[in-house]
C-alpha cells in the first residue's frame, strides 16, 4: 500500500514539474491563450532538453550522480519556486477555473477521456512485458544508481566500460530516471515500469488530446471521442512492431515515447504551423522537439529528421515556399549534430575512454 501511494506521489511530482517547466514558454506565447494539456505537454520536452544539456557534461567529466541529482533537483525546484510566482498564480488559476467550468457544463465528456486514460494505465501498469531490451534499460538505471555513476558500467556484463558508448550517452533519459531514483530512493523497477509506465501513457494521451482538440476546433465531444477512439485502437493493434505495442507493453522506453509522443508531437506542431504560420513560437517549439527527442530515445537522431524534412518539404510545397524547409532543416540541427557523432564514433574518429 506504501508502494503505490508513493507511486502516486512520484506521478504528482512528474505532472507538477512538467506543467512548471511547461509554463516558462506558453506564459510568453501571448497570441497563444494558455492551455493546461498543452503546456504540460511542452513541459515534458522543455523538461528533459535542458537535462540532457545538464547530463551530458557531467557524465563525460564522470562526476558521481549524486552531484546530478543535488545540480538538476535544485534547478527543478528554481523552475517551481519561479512558477510559484503572483504572475504564474494568476494565469494558473484562470485556466483551472476554466476546466472547472467545462467540467460542470459538460460532465460526461470529461468523465468519458479520463476514465480511458486511467484504463490504460491499468493496462500498462499490468501488462508489462520483459523484453532483453529491459535488461539493458533496466540494468543501465541499476548500476548506476547502486555504483553512483552516470553510464560507466555496461549492463549486459556488468563491468566498467573502456570508452562512453556514444550512441546512448546523449539519450540521457535513463539518467534521469537514475538521478530520481537516486534522489528519491525509489526503486530503478518501480520507478521505469511502474511511474514512467503511467507518466508515459499520460503524456500520450495529452498529445492525443492537443491533435484531437486542433481537428475538431475544440469540439469537446468529438475531442473526447477521439481520446477513447486511440486507445481502442491502440489495444487491437498492439503487436511486439507497432508504436501500440511499444506504448501499451514497453512504455518506459524511450522507443515507445518516440513513437507514441515525440512523433505524433511533431505532427501536432507542423499542423500549428500550416494553420498559424505567422506564430514564430512554433518554429522554436519544433526545434525544442527536435532537441530533447535525442535526449529522450537515440532512435530519434535518424527518425525525426525524416519526420520534420518530409512534414516541412509537404508545408513548402503547400505553401510554394522554400522557407519552411529550410528551417526544418535548422529545426533538425541537434539531430543531425548526434547522429554525424554517432557515425564518427562507429568509424573510431569520436571516441571518449573513460
Amino acid at each position: 500500500m506504501l508502494e503505490i501511494l508513493f507511486c502516486i506521489y512520484m506521478l504528482l511530482f512528474y505532472m507538477i514539474v512538467y506543467f512548471s517547466f511547461g509554463s516558462l514558454v506558453t506564459v510568453r506565447m501571448k497570441e497563444e491563450k494558455f492551455s493546461v494539456t498543452f503546456t504540460m505537454m511542452i513541459g515534458f520536452f522543455l523538461y528533459y532538453g535542458i537535462f540532457q544539456v545538464i547530463a551530458v557534461p557531467c557524465t563525460f567529466l564522470k562526476l558521481p550522480l549524486s552531484w546530478l541529482a543535488v545540480i538538476w533537483l535544485s534547478l527543478v525546484a528554481v523552475v517551481v519556486y519561479m512558477c510559484g510566482t503572483a504572475a504564474y498564480r494568476k494565469i494558473w488559476m484562470g485556466a483551472f477555473d476554466g476546466i472547472r467550468r467545462q467540467v460542470f457544463e459538460q460532465p460526461f465528456w470529461t468523465l468519458v477521456p479520463l476514465l480511458a486514460v486511467a484504463a490504460q494505465a491499468v493496462f500498462v501498469v499490468m501488462w508489462q512485458t520483459d523484453y532483453w531490451d529491459a535488461t539493458y534499460y533496466i540494468g543501465d538505471v541499476s548500476l548506476s544508481v547502486y555504483t553512483n555513476t552516470i553510464s560507466l558500467f555496461d549492463p549486459l556484463t556488468g563491468e566498467m566500460r573502456s570508452a562512453f558508448d556514444i550512441r546512448h550517452c546523449f539519450a540521457t533519459y535513463l539518467v534521469q530516471d537514475a538521478v530520481v531514483c537516486k534522489a528519491f530512493g525509489i526503486h530503478p523497477l518501480i520507478e521505469m515500469k511502474t511511474v514512467m509506465g503511467v507518466v508515459v501513457t499520460i503524456i500520450n494521451n495529452l498529445v492525443t488530446y492537443n491533435i484531437a482538440r486542433l481537428f475538431f476546433k475544440g469540439n469537446r465531444e468529438h475531442t473526447g471521442l477521439m481520446v477513447v477512439f486511440a486507445l481502442l485502437l491502440n489495444l487491437f493493434t498492439y503487436t511486439a512492431y507497432t508504436s501500440s505495442g511499444f506504448l501499451l507493453l514497453r512504455s518506459y522506453e524511450g522507443k515507445a515515447v518516440l513513437g507514441s509522443v515525440i512523433v505524433p508531437a511533431v505532427l501536432y506542431i507542423v499542423a500549428r504551423l500550416y494553420r498559424d504560420g505567422k506564430k514564430k513560437a512554433f518554429w522554436w517549439l519544433l526545434f525544442l522537439l527536435c532537441l530533447s527527442s535525442c535526449a529522450i530515445s537515440s532512435s530519434a537522431m535518424t527518425l525525426i529528421p525524416v519526420e520534420v524534412g518530409a512534414l516541412t518539404l509537404s508545408l513548402s510545397l503547400v505553401r510554394r515556399d522554400w522557407r519552411p524547409l529550410a528551417k526544418g532543416l535548422l529545426c533538425m540541427t541537434p539531430c543531425l549534430v548526434i547522429l554525424l557523432l554517432y557515425v564518427a564514433s562507429s568509424f573510431g574518429l569520436f571516441v571518449v575512454h573513460i
